[in-house]
């Protein structure tokens, strides 16, 4: 895996880590706007009635309240997504020094093979080839020594045999 696919792939983990903590974010600030929105509306219908306005308004004041506490809510998550993030971006510093780290012990692996390795493996397989080579120039002469070693067992068995016979 490149780097640049490793970057990528971290991108998109840390999008969807983002977008997973935004969405509601998002939606909380939505119903916060669908909210604001209902307030303004009582607020028009009930001008005529003075009372009603300043509960109306003394509702209002209690929904701030609650956005602020929302706010307030939002601002401990950014600060919490901040620190995730520098902990992410930590990570991939750490893994960028493994990459290069094990770059490096590839490459030697790879120096390893082409100085070492390769020309052992290249001595072995000549010794093998010369080895085979003199066996088989020599395997048409062993058939017939074997056979001129069964003659010659025959001969000495029927010189012994008639040396047994003389004595």
């Amino acid at each position: 895996m490149t780097d640049n696919e490793l970057l990528l792939a971290i991108a998109d983990i840390m999008d969807k880590k983002l977008d997973a903590r935004l969405t509601p974010i998002e939606t909380d600030i939505h119903d916060l706007k669908t909210d604001i929105q209902s307030m303004k509306a009582d607020i028009l219908d009930m001008k005529a009635d003075i009372l009603d306005l300043q509960n109306d308004v003394r509702f209002i004041k209690a929904d701030i309240q609650s956005m602020k506490a929302d706010i307030l809510d939002l601002q401990n998550d950014v600060r919490f997504m901040k620190a995730d993030i520098l902990d992410m971006k930590a990570d991939i510093q750490s893994m960028k020094t493994q990459i290069i780290d094990i770059q490096n012990d590839i490459q030697s692996i790879h120096l390893t093979q082409e100085n070492i390795i390769l020309p052992r493996l290249n001595t072995i397989e000549s010794c093998y080839t010369t080895t085979y080579t003199r066996y088989k120039s020599y395997a048409d002469k062993m058939e017939a020594a074997f056979v001129d070693i069964d003659l010659l067992k025959k001969v000495v068995s029927e010189h012994s045999g008639k040396l047994q016979k003389i004595s």
